[in-house]
């Protein structure tokens, strides 16, 4: 075995182990930290400027001539390969470098703080780069971060409440080959691999005021004509889980929604689109029943806020929302939640779950609350099961909250007042923009909702396969409140605008 720090271990360029050799910072440094954690390549031993002997660099692949000559094109050196294994390399990079952590499996970790503005300059590492715009990006409450690539262009965009809000970055097509490929490398993605689109996760800690709270960033990236787009999903465990008095409920519905979720047995499900914040709903739930007395288990992708004393997994390729469920069946739950029904698969468990003395929330995907039979139908559940099984139906969808600061009455513009079929002297308020809300006029998100309760007699009507259209007259009459009623009351009521309204509820609940 070579001695400590030794420029030529016996065998060289074959398998070495990094203990034989010193990791230096300054030597370490002479290579861009981003290409050697996407190349996998690290400068070993202490270099002498003053030297021309060749510099040992690790190398999970010493063989590649192309990689080897632009490596000593950067150190202007002659280069001596040696093979070393990925963790050795990467482990020996952040010792070079330091600056970030890295969690129990091995994964960067990244700290990000509030911004006052971004690094304009043109020697701005791309490391800082990515941190600002994740870092403002938390900030500002966003909950997703896009980057996209045009033919003459990149944008960067933020969604908050729910809105894609245009952000000024330094990001351009100068750097955003390696701002892409530095996303990659933390959320450990093939960095080679252009032409597929993959999926990864980012794990960061975000620090203000002395206060630290973890954030995860689930990463999607995607091949295009002009380069790769990025999408990372901002989860907070920061966010505290609201009460269910918080949601936004109408005082007519949540007493309902309370006995539903409080029933022994039973197939529950909140509907609507992605991002309409049917997790919020549940997670809610189980705040709201969960105590020592009753077992609860959860299936999620991903887990967004964990609970203490309460069981919950996460969906892998092992392990499917389907696997979960049947499995649990066996682990005496009184309580089972299934992140999402979205195959034939999982529906069959949810529903004998619920058959078999056991209370099961769950989401999907509907456009309104009483189309979830047609949905649960056409996934092979069978309708006497549904009429049997199913307690309720929460639709809901997310409006922007208007600024209290700045919000002003208006009266509807004609538009509104026709499609919303408005009285010409009804007031309402509309966004202005202020400091407060930085100028957007809204500021926060309130939920709309839509409470499907079949009775006896709507059970019956299930049973018989009556279609939907008929279901939902049956349910109006028996005084649903629908998205368009509960919408417009929040809108009466000062809380959301008309042209939130229109944004929010389907054409076909505006329409019917």
């Amino acid at each position: 075995m070579a001695d400590q720090g030794s420029p030529h271990p016996p065998g060289a360029p074959g398998f070495t182990e990094l203990s034989q050799y010193e990791v230096d910072e300054r030597s370490v440094r002479l290579i861009d930290r981003d290409f050697c954690l996407e190349n996998l390549v690290v400068v070993l031993g202490k270099v002498d400027p003053a030297s021309r002997e060749p510099v040992p660099v690790g190398m999970i692949r010493p063989f590649r001539r192309s990689l080897t000559q632009e490596i000593s094109q950067r150190l202007r050196r002659p280069v001596q390969p040696v093979q070393l294994n990925a963790w050795e390399i990467r482990r020996a990079v952040e010792t070079g470098w330091g600056g970030e952590e890295e969690d129990e499996r091995g994964g960067t970790v990244l700290t990000l703080r509030p911004t006052a503005g971004f690094s304009f300059g043109p020697e701005t590492p791309v490391p800082i780069l990515l941190d600002e715009i994740l870092g403002h990006a938390v900030e500002l409450g966003a909950s997703d971060v896009h980057v996209e690539t045009y033919e003459h262009d990149v944008d960067v965009r933020f969604r908050v409440d729910g809105v894609m809000r245009q952000i000024t970055t330094p990001l351009s097509h100068d750097n955003i080959d390696a701002v892409i490929s530095r996303i990659k490398v933390i959320s450990r993605l093939d960095v080679a691999e252009r032409r597929k689109a993959q999926d990864g996760r980012i794990r960061a800690v975000y620090e203000e005021k002395g206060e630290e709270r973890a954030i995860d960033f689930r990463v999607s990236t995607v091949p295009g004509p002009f380069g790769e787009d990025a999408v990372l999903r901002l989860l907070d465990s920061g966010t505290p889980v609201l009460g269910l008095e918080r949601l936004g409920l109408d005082p007519s519905i949540l007493p309902v929604f309370e006995q539903l979720i409080a029933n022994p047995e039973g197939l529950l499900l909140v509907t609507g689109p992605t991002g309409s914040g049917k997790t919020t709903t549940l997670y809610s739930a189980i705040h709201h029943i969960r105590r020592p007395e009753i077992k609860i288990l959860t299936a999620e992708d991903p887990i967004e806020y964990y609970f203490d004393k309460t069981s919950q997994k996460q969906v892998s390729m092992h392990m499917s929302f389907a696997d979960y469920a049947r499995t649990f069946m066996r682990q005496n739950p009184d309580v089972i939640l299934i992140g999402e029904i979205r195959d034939e698969e999982t529906a069959a468990a949810a529903i004998r779950a619920a058959q078999t003395g056991h209370l099961v929330l769950s989401t999907l995907h509907t456009s309104d609350a009483v189309r979830t039979v047609s949905r649960l139908h056409t996934l092979g559940v069978d309708l006497n099961l549904i009429a049997g099984s199913l307690l309720g139906v929460v639709s809901q969808r997310l409006a922007r909250r208007l600024c209290p600061h700045c919000k002003q009455e208006a009266a509807p513009d004609p538009v509104e007042a026709r499609r919303l079929r408005l009285g010409a002297d009804e007031r309402f308020f509309c966004p202005v923009g202020c400091e407060a809300c930085r100028g957007a006029g809204y500021k926060g998100r309130l939920g709309i909702y839509e409470l499907f309760v079949p009775d006896s007699e709507v059970a019956d009507l299930i049973a018989e396969g009556t279609p939907v259209h008929r279901l939902r007259e049956v349910a109006l009459e028996k005084a649903m409140r629908t998205l368009r009623d509960d919408a417009l009351a929040k809108a009466r009521a000062g809380l959301i605008s008309l042209a939130e309204v229109l944004r929010t509820v389907p054409y076909r609940i505006l329409e019917g």
